[in-house]
């Protein structure tokens, strides 16, 4: 027995299948059914293939936050087995680590700047807690010097096989600017585990930092932390007490369910391989909900969302055999006649295709426009924020008030910044989602026109597309770390103020940090305008891209089928029976799979 890898007290039981093995067989079957019939349908099997990798890819993304001490390096630990993870006595940096599923014990550290990753194994065994402290902890990588974006972990515990789970930066870090990153990237992950304890109560920081998060991430699920110190009486007290706190000063359900767990004796269960401990620390319940949950939620709207997908691009592909058939049976005559027919229509689908692009440039120049006008909008009330600020602090400080105020400064602008951009930004994603929307709706029901005349002029069956008009930011969970401007130039007449009085020389220092504010505030808006501005750049300039490709695809996919059966019975001599036979075959091939798919 690998002694490194030792079984959970769950490892008797037999890992159900993953949810979506029937459909990622079908998802396959479709595809290479697909690729067989040739170079035209190419691009039908390689979006079916996009599809497949989008429904094994699609593990829910969990990110676990908690106040720091509140043992959420011992609860990852637990779910994991062994202790990977350093312990929160630690100090720890903001760098976040993503737990992924693997079948070796990996770690992955990835940088800010252009350096490769750095990968190591788990050679000796054990050694991954080692090498991760060295990166992820302040003693070893203090303010994060090493320059670390995040750390990757692979790891073949059983919960890996339906979530990645995310250790995010503790809140209430020695950094605001830290529960700013963790706040910017939530809405990028699918839930959340929020720990709280016992013993300390919990905090007026953590309950603001809920209220913020209520509109960031759809589902949060609580673990009551510690409670092995607690009797079962004490400890459904405790659960009603928090309960009723998170209703009343956080906003949220008063159904809303906490687990009372103990992540310590969770973890020494998983090392001593004791079941019946596993089941007193109250994880087996939270391992148990969390699968049910993945499996029965997300697992569901993914596997849906990708089946109608698919049926769109079978029957596309029924479509165009359904369409060559037709084309070979009929007399020559009249496929020239319809042939012509459809050509206008091909013709008109093509100058449409343009005028959508010339839509979508108008609209990129307005979203743009937008964003200009929120980030100048900020300008004067940051400038405002950033002078009180500095005031306040210099008024306080008698001793050196302008180093107070520089410092004061410091410490104040990356979290400033980082909560304006996150605001900016997820007001431009909504805005782009809804104007994206409306041109992917206008761009399908082009599309759509196109099959439906070729279906009802060739007489063959037509079906509407399965899967809703959406436009959707599909993203797996990134850490971005910003850098914001945040330090004071030297002020070389500062020696100057000694002679003059002390009113006079605190109004002039006043004045010199006005100005250096006035200066930080137009870069770190600048900076602001130019990553939000990106953003905006990428996302129309990859919808451009699919909706040309979209409308031309269905254009010349319906016409080549047509004019393809033309030129075969040219050179046939109008004769293409064994060619329709052919057909035939592969269209049935086709069906069994939509069938099955529906």
């Amino acid at each position: 027995m690998d002694v490194s890898n030792p079984p959970s007290p769950e490892s008797n039981k037999i890992p159900p299948p993953a949810p979506h093995d029937g459909l990622s067989a079908r998802l396959r079957t479709g595809r290479e059914k697909t690729a067989a019939l040739g170079p035209a349908f190419a691009s039908h099997a390689e979006r079916l293939r996009q599809l497949e990798d989008r429904l094994i890819q699609g593990r829910f993304h969990l990110a676990v936050l908690g106040q720091v001490k509140r043992g959420k390096s011992t609860l990852l630990n637990a779910l994991l087995g062994e202790e990977i993870l350093p312990s929160s006595v630690i100090p720890l940096t903001a760098i976040p680590t993503f737990i992924r599923s693997g079948e070796e014990r990996h770690l992955i550290v990835r940088f800010n700047d252009s350096r490769p990753d750095a990968f190591f194994s788990e050679e000796p065994a054990g050694s991954l807690n080692t090498r991760l402290m060295a990166f992820v902890t302040e003693s070893a990588n203090p303010r994060n010097t090493k320059g670390v974006r995040e750390v990757e972990i692979t790891h073949p515990a059983a919960i890996l096989r339906e979530v990645v789970l995310i250790d995010t930066p503790g809140i209430g870090s020695t950094f605001r600017h830290n529960t700013e990153s963790t706040l910017n990237f939530l809405p990028q992950c699918d839930a959340a585990l929020f720990l709280i304890s016992a013993d300390p109560p919990i905090t007026e920081g953590e309950l603001e930092f809920l209220r913020t998060i209520r509109s960031r991430i759809g589902t949060i699920f609580f673990l009551l932390n510690k409670v092995d110190y607690l009797t079962p009486s004490e400890q459904e007290t405790a659960v009603t007490f928090y309960r009723d706190v998170l209703v009343k000063s956080a906003g949220l359900d008063p159904a809303v369910k906490i687990f009372p767990v103990s992540a310590r004796n969770g973890l020494k269960a998983k090392t001593d391989r004791d079941p019946a401990l596993w089941q007193q620390s109250g994880l087996a319940d939270v391992s148990d909900h969390l699968i049910t949950f993945l499996a029965q939620e997300k697992g569901r709207v993914l596997q849906d969302a990708i089946r109608k997908k698919a049926l769109d691009v079978l029957r596309d592909v029924q479509l165009q055999l359904n369409l060559s058939i037709r084309s070979c049976e009929l007399p020559l005559e009249d496929l020239d006649r319809k042939l012509a027919t459809f050509e206008r229509v091909a013709t008109d689908a093509s100058q449409q295709r343009v005028h959508a692009q010339d839509i979508l440039a108008g609209d990129k120049r307005r979203a743009q426009e937008a964003l200009e006008a929120s980030v100048k909008n900020l300008k004067q009330p940051l400038t405002e924020r950033l002078k009180r600020i500095a005031q306040d602090t210099m008024r306080a400080d008698n001793s050196t008030p302008e180093k107070a105020a520089e410092k004061a400064l410091e410490e104040a602008i990356p979290a400033i910044f980082e909560h304006e951009l996150g605001t900016i930004g997820t007001a431009v994603e909504a805005d782009i989602v809804r104007r994206l929307t409306e041109h992917r709706r206008r761009a399908d029901d082009l599309i759509e026109s196109v099959r439906k005349s070729a279906s009802e002029l060739f007489d063959i069956p037509y079906h509407p597309p399965e899967s809703p008009v959406t436009y959707e930011l599909v993203r797996k969970p990134y850490w971005i770390e910003h850098v914001w401007e945040n330090t004071i130039s030297p002020v070389s007449a500062e020696f100057l103020d000694r002679m003059i009085p002390r009113a006079l020389r605190k109004d002039r220092a006043e004045k010199r940090i006005g100005k250096q504010i006035d200066l930080l505030v137009m870069r770190n808006l600048e900076n602001l305008r130019w990553e939000t501005s990106r953003s905006v750049d990428e996302s129309f300039k990859k919808f451009s891209a699919e909706l040309d490709s979209g409308i031309a695809r269905a254009v010349d996919a319906t016409l080549g089928a047509i004019r393809s059966a033309r030129k075969l019975r040219e050179v046939k001599g109008g004769e293409a029976g064994a060619t329709v036979s052919g057909l035939r075959r592969q269209a049935e091939d086709i069906a069994v799979v939509i069938r099955q798919l529906e």
